[in-house]
């Protein structure tokens, strides 16, 4: 037996025998072609253009594809036909005489290779998406035409080298319950259509196309990120257990929908999803959440070509305004600096980053940009009932600029005649430890407040989340991270301004019981984590609250750990023995 570790893009446990399998490589012309052949290379790319457009129609209108899959590969033809794409592919064949398989394939995998050499994990979010596009337009100038060639069967895991969209989509209508994906990323359009499709997968596995074979007995386990290879009797035997439990747990879990998110002892928790695309909303629809707690607004920047106007995000975020009424929509303002929009900005490439211009600083230092995502979100929010977080808040003067800058656009608004609400809330992320020692004059000065612990204890510990040589600096239960907490809930409560967890530690089930001992009621979970995190808040009852109502700076780690690992596992619903 062998066991090999991964990135988990799905939780669940699936059990069946590994396939590799290959996309076919489509034949690309290499050399220079004659001047009078340009205009036949053209009709070529023109002609393929219309061929990948007529299949990604056909997909759409497919009666047995899922909405939220439709949004996501819709948005391949704005790949399709993005106008600084289709200039450079011109260019290749009319400046440098390529033939048009091999201008598709230089121009795509440079955009592709810039996305990697940033070594920036949201730039991955997409790439993906341009390979996609890249591989469908070069089958179509080569004449292959489907993109999976294989008949699987459905205990079958497929193991791939990467994974697009379109695969997945056709992998869901095999049937296929699991796959392994060598190089994968959690954000990217591929994970999330296998989480709506309920696709267990984990990717990132070590040396995974040399070291599994075809037929191999294959135990995925999507919570851990594990990958058993042949595994041993005993070890089958306990997935096999496991497999049933997750059965029997998932239907008791779905059984919560119609109760209520309260405490064993009648408080209220607010529970609310953390979403990145609107493609998410199809995944959220069929839980019992309050609304949207963290919509992130990175993906209409990365990866693009172009920086998107202020009619394309007005578009975004009326849809989701709309879709979510009556129930509140918090909109963060773009979490981005110079190094993540390097590919559309001018900004000097920082030594230090995460310490240096992004977030609210680079918004107010480029009004340019951050005046027609401010804008749209006012236009959208007479559609529903939408709030405006912004990240990287210092203190009350940060968050002061912040909303001086949201009422000059209501101003240009005013004078143009455009309808916005009036009383948008305006809050501030409490992810930087200056401004939760601050909270309790940001909590005076704002209408919310959210506390983003994943850069809150990078922040307080000075630990990078992503670099794995820290990893145990990295301590979201330390008594710092704690003790900045809880004075923040100090201070919102005494201006009873309401607060929530948007961060990691809100869907851990190890620290759920935790935040609500002390003192928060509004928590906003990943879409994945809302039933776990549901069934956790009603477990929690008086005991708990005289368990965590001590702990401050200076509690000593130890007794925290001791907490959380002993005292508090009464509280975990459903865990994995």
């Amino acid at each position: 037996m062998q066991k090999l570790t991964g990135t988990a893009l799905n939780s669940g446990i699936f059990i069946g025998r590994a396939i590799h399998i290959s996309l076919p490589e489509p034949e690309i012309e290499t050399g220079k072609i004659e001047p009078e052949d340009v205009s036949r290379e053209i009709n070529r790319l023109q002609n393929s253009l219309i061929a990948v457009e007529e299949e990604i129609n056909q997909e759409l209108h497919s009666s047995k594809l899922p909405p939220n899959e439709a949004e996501i590969i819709s948005a391949q033809r704005e790949i399709l036909y993005d106008p600084e794409i289709y200039k450079q592919l011109l260019s290749a064949i009319q400046n440098k005489l390529h033939f048009a398989t091999q201008a598709v394939a230089d121009c795509f995998t440079n955009i592709i290779n810039h996305f990697d050499t940033l070594k920036v994990e949201t730039f991955a979010v997409r790439a993906a998406d341009y390979r996609d596009v890249q591989m469908r337009l070069l089958n179509a100038l080569s004449g292959v035409k489907n993109t999976l060639q294989h008949r699987l069967e459905k205990d079958q895991i497929p193991v791939l080298k990467e994974i697009v969209p379109s695969l997945v989509s056709k992998l869901a209508q095999q049937g296929i319950m699991a796959y392994l994906v060598a190089k994968g990323s959690y954000n990217s359009h591929s994970s999330i259509l296998s989480r709506a499709l309920g696709l267990v997968a984990i990717a990132n596995i070590p040396d995974l196309l040399e070291t599994v074979k075809d037929d191999d007995l294959i135990i995925v386990d999507g919570y851990s990120g594990s990958l058993f290879i042949n595994p041993d009797k005993a070890t089958l035997d306990l997935y096999k257990q496991k497999t049933e439990r997750e059965r029997i747990k998932q239907e008791k879990l779905r059984q919560l929908q119609l109760s209520d998110s309260k405490t064993a002892t009648g408080i209220k928790i607010k529970l609310l999803t953390n979403i990145g695309v609107l493609d998410e909303l199809e995944i959220i629809k069929d839980l019992s959440c309050e609304g949207i707690g963290l919509f992130r607004t990175e993906f209409l920047y990365l990866g693009k070509q172009n920086l998107p106007s202020e009619e394309e995000q007005f578009t975004v975020y009326k849809e989701l305004a709309e879709k979510m009424n009556p129930m509140p929509v918090t909109i963060r303002t773009f979490d981005l600096g110079g190094d993540k929009l390097a590919p559309l900005s001018s900004e000097k490439q920082e030594e230090n980053p995460y310490l240096g211009n992004r977030g609210i600083r680079f918004s107010l230092s480029r009004p340019d940009i951050f005046s027609p995502q401010v804008r749209a979100i006012l236009r959208a929010s007479v559609f529903g009932k939408v709030q405006i977080m912004f990240p990287m808040i210092i203190d009350a003067e940060d968050f002061r600029k912040a909303k001086k800058f949201v009422q000059n656009c209501q101003q240009e608004l005013s004078v143009q005649g455009i309808a916005f609400s009036q009383e948008i809330p305006l809050g501030a992320m409490i992810e930087i430890p200056s401004a939760a020692l601050c909270s309790e004059e940001l909590a005076r000065e704002c209408d919310f407040l959210s506390i983003g612990t994943n850069d809150l204890v990078q922040y307080t510990l000075a630990a990078d989340r992503n670099n794995e040589s820290v990893t145990s600096y990295y301590i979201q239960h330390h008594p710092s991270v704690l003790g900045l907490i809880k004075q923040t809930v100090k201070s919102a409560k005494k201006y009873q301004t309401p607060l929530s967890v948007c961060g990691e530690m809100a869907s851990h089930p190890q620290y759920i019981p935790l935040l609500i001992g002390m003192g928060i009621t509004e928590l906003s979970v990943n879409p994945g984590s809302f039933w776990i995190a549901k069934s956790i808040v009603q477990k929690c009852d008086d005991r708990l609250f005289a368990l965590t109502e001590n702990l401050d700076f200076v509690t000593p780690i130890y007794i925290v750990e001791h907490l959380i690992n002993i005292d508090l596992k009464s509280y975990y619903a459903n865990r994995e023995e």
